[in-house]
């Protein structure tokens, strides 16, 4: 079944709708009644450009015939963009041959009624597994936490934990060598700092999510899912493909404060002290915990910004595309 949702690209709208307004506005008198109604009829009926842009979700078995009739259902309501959203449920596979026979049927469509179709980046969210594809073609790709636990006495020091911590009063001492030799000194309580990886989960194409900042991962995921749409469809960029919706790319893929491999040098380069030793203060109010989690959530942005958004926006850049969507600005990046 498809159907169509208009509230999460609301934003995305507004924004444009009132870039477009600027526009119109610009040198205009307000007192000038000829272009007051200039405006009132652009209102009325807007270009396709400035349409209302629900996500048009496709799931189920797809046939021509129910996106022809969905995009002439919208089209008939004056709503002349959608962004084609899959989710959960889609029988038809996501990126096969199938899938983009059934965007250019979708095109065509778009093309006689004269509509806009965005790319969707993902199937279901968050972006950036490309439906499972990225993780089974990069398995070293697979997302990255930190668990922490607090015990009276840490026993069973496995190869998951980075550190175990003494905690006494608002200290806390690295204690992780002496732990692994079961000679950890006295201590008020430990914290123990394991690696957990993201789970498998059917939400993300039956794989795991994936760490952002791991190299390679967001060249991976751009190969993946956007070049098979510009090797078709390249000629539609930005003309009735205006462009690519990405949807909570995000650092914390089950909760857990993020972590990659290469956080610990990355730390020491841009901050000069070293990250693991002070691991408990992104748990526990102990030592300099405010400087650490402002370093640590600084650090991880500037990676986010240079390991996914820019790669992103200058792929977008380079094939004519608008680059549009929303992160996890309400959680950002999820942990503490």
């Amino acid at each position: 079944m498809l159907r169509s949702q208009s509230l999460r690209p609301a934003a995305t709208f507004a924004m444009r709708l009132a870039s477009f307004v600027g526009v119109l506005w610009a040198g205009a008198s307000p007192a000038s009644g000829e272009d007051a109604a200039s405006l009132k009829k652009v209102f009325a009926n807007p270009p396709r450009e400035y349409s209302t842009a629900p996500l048009w979700v496709w799931n189920d078995l797809l046939t021509d015939d129910q996106i022809r009739l969905t995009l002439g259902d919208l089209a008939a309501q004056n709503v002349k963009q959608a962004f084609v959203h899959p989710r959960p449920g889609l029988m038809t596979p996501y990126l096969s041959d199938e899938w983009f026979r059934l965007w250019s049927v979708a095109l065509d469509e778009a093309e006689r009624l004269d509509m806009n179709v965005w790319i969707y980046d993902e199937n279901s969210y968050p972006s950036g597994f490309a439906g499972g594809w990225v993780p089974r073609l990069m398995p070293e790709s697979r997302g990255r936490g930190l668990r922490f636990e607090v015990v009276k006495q840490p026993a069973g020091v496995g190869d998951d934990v980075l550190g175990v911590y003494a905690v006494s009063g608002e200290a806390a001492t690295n204690v992780t060598a002496a732990a692994r030799a079961g000679q950890v000194p006295a201590a008020e309580r430990y914290l123990i700092v394991r690696l957990a990886r993201a789970p498998d989960s059917p939400w993300t194409g039956g794989g795991p999510y994936v760490d952002l900042l791991h190299p390679g991962v967001t060249e991976k995921f751009i190969q993946v899912t956007m070049e098979p749409y510009r090797q078709r469809f390249g000629d539609q960029f930005g003309r009735r493909i205006p462009g690519w919706f990405t949807d909570e790319p995000h650092l914390a893929p089950f909760g857990a404060p993020h972590w990659s491999d290469h956080l610990p040098q990355a730390f020491r380069e841009r901050w000069g002290y070293d990250l693991v030793e002070h691991l408990a203060s992104l748990h526990l109010p102990v030592g300099d915990w405010k400087r650490v989690r402002h370093n640590y959530f600084q650090l991880l942005l500037e990676q986010f910004i240079d390991r996914w958004a820019k790669p992103c926006y200058e792929y977008c850049e380079k094939h004519n595309l608008e680059f549009t969507g929303h992160y996890w600005e309400h959680g950002w990046p999820g942990g503490r």
